[in-house]
């Protein structure tokens, strides 16, 4: 059997991910709302995960992270493990693009926050990146 040299490149195709800019401010040059590509609008779609409450979206009651039920938990190690539980679900659910990586949780009790980073890739390519976010009881 002899090889083909003629053949195209086979490569996996790479998906260029597109989404709205949630500040939807017009864009002067284009006079439309801008939008945010590749690890730009993955990231965008990750905290939008981590930053929603069960029941604040219609007809998807459990979307969400649900994290700030837990601020007014006690903040230590259980806690800690409960949020990354709930994280690794609702990215796991609804974020199908990605894949975690690490999931680091920070409690500073004496502020009654949280500072939470997450490591994630691309599954479509070998981005890996970082989001980080916090999360701070105001009572």
């Amino acid at each position: 059997i002899g090889i083909n040299n003629n053949m195209p490149n086979m490569t996996a195709r790479q998906e260029e991910y597109t989404d709205l800019d949630l500040i939807f401010t017009v864009n002067p040059n284009i006079k439309d709302v801008p939008t945010k590509r590749g690890v730009n609008a993955v990231r965008q779609s990750v905290m939008n995960i981590l930053n929603t409450n069960w029941g604040e979206r219609p007809f998807k009651p459990y979307f969400g992270a649900n994290l700030r039920s837990y601020l007014f938990e006690n903040m230590n190690n259980i806690t800690a493990a409960a949020m990354s539980s709930a994280i690794r679900m609702a990215i796991t659910n609804y974020e199908p693009r990605v894949k975690i990586i690490n999931v680091n949780i920070r409690t500073k009790p004496e502020d009654n926050a949280v500072d939470i980073t997450l490591t994630v890739q691309i599954i479509s390519t070998t981005d890996i990146f970082d989001i980080s976010t916090s999360l701070e009881r105001l009572r």
